[in-house]
């Protein structure tokens, strides 16, 4: 069990170490050269669409795995699962398991492409403040 919350740990400080880099270079970007700031903001957001696009197919699998644990788990009863104990069914205990299992990766998957979307709508947000910035400087000159 712990190595399942360890490659958890793992996976979510690699999706989160990734997107800072790309927003610290994004940043380092605009700072830089206030003139392009906006291409590159485009730029990376079609970098995050695609990277959002290319794991829809997951995500989708993931909240039908979700979906069918959250089913399986109100269908037993907390006294079936205790008489599996008692009884000592392998079988039926292990397959539990294996679709917690499949749960919990699942939940994992359906985290990461929430963290994609949230940063697809930073992004949107910048661009969209950009413009009623832009707009707003039009106005007073």
């Amino acid at each position: 069990m712990s190595e399942r919350i360890d490659q958890f740990c793992e996976n979510l400080r690699q999706k989160l170490t990734m997107i800072a880099c790309g927003l610290d270079g994004l940043k380092a970007k605009i700072d830089s050269d206030a003139l392009t700031a906006e291409r590159h903001v485009q730029s990376h957001l079609e970098r995050v669409r695609k990277r959002i696009d290319q794991g829809r197919t997951r995500a989708s699998a993931a909240t039908a795995d979700v979906a069918s644990w959250v089913q399986d788990r109100n269908a037993v009863a907390i006294d079936t699962i205790a008489v599996w104990k008692t009884k000592c069914d392998v079988e039926k205990l292990q397959g539990r398991a294996d679709k917690a299992g499949r749960y919990a990766a699942a939940t994992v998957e359906i985290a990461t492409a929430a963290i994609d979307e949230a940063e697809q709508a930073s992004l949107e947000a910048w661009l969209t403040q950009a413009d009623a910035d832009y707009a707003k400087s039009k106005q007073t000159a």
